[in-house]
């Protein structure tokens, strides 16, 4: 029995607060800024050491790309020594304290509760799919609680099923079945945390599924899934997942297109019509969220740690 493996790597950037560079006064204090990600000094959505020295450079007055509205990292007013180490400690994954001010403010903890709950369907459920496409004959795999869960895959006549029986894969437990990806797909998943035993049903709206076509470095999935929440925390209703050109690979990275969560008065989310995750291969997911009035604030989700920025 091969046992699947925890796939999503433990190890990614550290970053911080999503916005963009401007100021905002505060009174009888420093003008906090806000950053795109702070302390981030070549814009490339990371921290890494060679902001860190161009923070320090900058405070030793020598030459750099830092701004004080990207650089002074501890909205103390000026560029310091102090502003390295932090830059360099976030760099290393370290505690910090930073000043930093979201563009959009906190994303509303309901829309972050789904989202979260949501995402193991791309990162652990089609992963472990797009792991096992290529199986020929049948087979049983083993998850991350060994023989407690498994994947198990049936083949005929080109034909690839799979089978999710309580498979473990991080902390999401995983029944159900998606059958023929390629072709007149029909799938039938619920996904739970096994910190919280809250769940979260797909099934293939009007009985379908997900339509899956190989790519280089995996499937790419599109389909409407009608999405039944059961959480302890919100009451949160039914809704419809659109799934649009998603790249998954197998260890579980999402490398491009999007997941669209289409919101009604029964869906029972305040306030909010639409939430649309757009992923690029990176660690960092663009949300953007659309308001009832039609406005729309956007966010940055961190894949790894499944944290909002």
């Amino acid at each position: 029995m091969t046992v699947i493996k925890h796939r999503r790597s433990s190890i990614y950037g550290f970053l911080g607060m999503a916005a963009v560079a401007v100021s905002l006064a505060l009174p009888g204090a420093a003008r906090a800024q806000v950053f795109k990600v702070c302390g981030d000094v070549d814009d490339n959505d990371v921290v890494t050491v060679t902001d860190g020295v161009q923070v320090l450079r900058a405070a030793a007055g020598l030459s750099s790309d830092c701004t004080a509205a990207i650089c002074d990292v501890d909205v103390s007013g000026t560029i310091g020594v102090t502003d390295g180490v932090i830059t360099l400690r976030k760099a290393a994954g370290l505690a910090i304290t930073q000043n930093c001010i979201p563009k959009e403010g906190a994303i509303n903890n309901q829309v972050a509760h789904l989202v979260q709950r949501t995402q193991p369907l791309v990162s652990e459920a089609l992963a472990t799919i797009v792991l096992h496409k290529n199986e020929i004959i049948d087979n049983s795999f083993g998850c991350d609680n060994g023989e407690d869960g498994t994947y198990d895959v049936t083949f005929l006549d080109g034909q690839l099923d799979g089978s999710f029986s309580d498979c473990l894969v991080d902390n999401a437990l995983i029944n159900g079945d998606a059958e023929n990806a390629n072709d007149d797909p029909i799938l039938s998943l619920e996904i739970a945390d096994v910190r919280t035993e809250e769940s979260i049903a797909f099934e293939g709206h009007n009985g379908g599924g997900l339509l899956g076509v190989n790519v280089e470095a995996g499937v790419k999935y599109s389909g409407n899934l009608d999405a039944s929440p059961s959480f302890a925390r919100f009451e949160t209703g039914d809704f419809l997942l659109v799934v649009s050109n998603v790249s998954v690979s197998p260890s579980g990275t999402p490398l491009g297109g999007s997941i669209t969560f289409e919101l009604n008065a029964d869906s029972n989310v305040p306030g909010i019509r639409r939430v649309r995750i757009f992923y690029d291969g990176s660690n960092l997911a663009r949300v953007v969220v659309t308001l009832d009035d039609g406005s729309i604030k956007n966010y940055k989700f961190e894949l790894g740690f499944r944290n909002f920025l």
